[in-house]
């Protein structure tokens, strides 16, 4: 049974209205570069570029030591904030990721509740929904008492075995949702696709508390341990494929040392919604290949994009392949790199189908994230640098700048769209977005 939250609107939030930071140079415009929402404890979440280019939709969390609530920013297409939507529980609820709803042009918010901060498992998975101003859904017959700024759905329950939702995706009639499960609170994780009716779920009737499950896979006592985690599920990239999850995966036996374990990304390929997945692709060179991102391109292929992991590697990788409708591990190439980051933070395509990656360096005193640009082939685009060296065509964000990038996004004429966590010497924090063109 579906279970209402009261929920209620706070009137103050300690916002910078998207204050300007320093001035872009001339031909990187037409560009911003403005902060958001801020706190101690604000964490960007994130965004979408709306489809009719009238501007963006942030999504984040602000969070203290007893709460954590969802809240929504508006912005105009100059960076200007238009209204922001804060949604207050008496949970600890926390927003993963947001998709636009195709059939009716909404936004649909996916989030994880625990019962406070400490808890140690997710409690329960939620659905919220909004229209593209950011406002977020009321029942029509939800009263006062039940619900003053949004209707929450509870589309998990973990009374029995802890779930948490990483990612979805809407293909009518089905919502596919994957995630990581326990089958006992203290188990080790794995993974776990859990299909609903989506045309079960109304937003618009606070008395509408049943959500059917009409698939799970694996099922129920045949869930084998591969300590999945940072798993996507998107549509599929190929007719015979309906959707694809990717995933980190551990290929091995925790309570067997004897037997060799690695790290691995998984790629498993539906090609119909009551199937079972096949035998998954394990992309990379087993090198304990770590998954950072993916990205499926106009042109029908896929780009994976992470870094190793083993003592001797320290580089990212950027692997381009077409499914062929066959799962198997053909038609792959691999281009690896370093000096550029040791993290995958994102991937976008811009409009000459050339690939923007987003990087991180992490573990320095000053933490630098770059942008990248390679070209449809998965061959970096390179430049004359001042030292008259070749190198990949790249900015540098700098640890005094937007260096933690969650997500970018392009638009026309080459311009991207960054979503970054900006951090202050006096621990506040506030998001970022900024417009630049690369």
């Amino acid at each position: 049974m579906i279970k209402r939250s009261y929920i209620y609107i706070l009137l103050w939030i300690p916002i910078v209205y998207a204050c300007q930071l320093d001035p872009l140079p001339e031909d990187e415009l037409p560009s911003f570069n403005k902060l958001y929402a801020v706190s101690e404890n604000v964490e960007a979440v994130d965004f979408i570029c709306k489809p009719d280019q009238s501007g963006y939709i942030i999504l984040g969390n602000l969070k203290t030591n007893e709460n954590s609530d969802i809240f929504l920013i508006d912005v105009s297409p100059d960076g200007m904030q238009r209204k922001l939507n804060r949604i207050t529980t008496p949970f600890f609820d926390e927003a993963v990721k947001l998709k636009i709803n195709e059939v009716d042009n909404s936004i649909i918010i996916l989030g994880n509740r625990r019962t406070e901060a400490t808890q140690a498992n997710v409690y329960q998975n939620i659905l919220l929904k909004a229209n593209m101003e950011g406002v977020p859904v009321k029942a029509e017959n939800a009263l006062d008492s039940d619900s003053i700024e949004a209707e929450i759905k509870i589309i998990t329950d973990n009374q029995n075995s802890p779930y948490k939702l990483n990612d979805f995706i809407i293909v009518p009639p089905h919502l596919i949702t994957v995630g990581s499960i326990r089958q006992s609170p203290t188990g080790n994780f794995s993974e776990i696709t859990r299909i609903y009716d989506w045309n079960s779920i109304n937003f618009s009737d606070t008395s509408d508390v049943d959500i059917l499950m009409t698939r799970q896979k694996p099922e129920m006592g045949q869930i084998p341990y591969n300590n999945s985690r940072n798993l996507k599920v998107l549509k599929g990239n190929h007719e015979n494929a309906i959707y694809e999850v990717f995933g980190q995966s551990f290929r091995g036996n925790p309570n067997d040392e004897s037997i060799e374990s690695s790290d691995n990304i998984s790629w498993n390929i539906y090609t119909s919604i009551q199937s079972s997945a096949s035998e998954p692709i394990f992309i990379g060179t087993d090198k304990n290949e770590a998954f950072g991102n993916v990205l499926y391109h106009s042109n029908r292929k896929t780009y994976i994009a992470g870094n190793y992991t083993s003592e001797d590697q320290n580089s990212l990788f950027l692997i381009t392949k077409e499914y062929n409708g066959r799962n198997n591990n053909t038609n792959q190439n691999i281009y690896s790199f370093a000096e550029y980051g040791t993290k995958i933070s994102s991937l976008t395509e811009d409009a000459e189908q050339n690939i923007i990656i987003a990087t991180i360096e992490e573990g320095t005193l000053n933490n630098i994230s770059y942008l990248l640009k390679f070209s449809p082939s998965g061959a970096p685009i390179e430049v004359m640098n001042e030292n008259q060296e070749m190198e990949i065509k790249n900015i540098q964000f700098p640890s005094t700048g937007f260096y933690n990038i969650k997500k970018i996004e392009s638009e026309t004429n080459n311009t991207v769209v960054i979503l970054s966590q900006k951090a202050f010497e006096n621990n506040s924090t506030a998001i970022g977005l900024m417009k630049i063109k690369f």
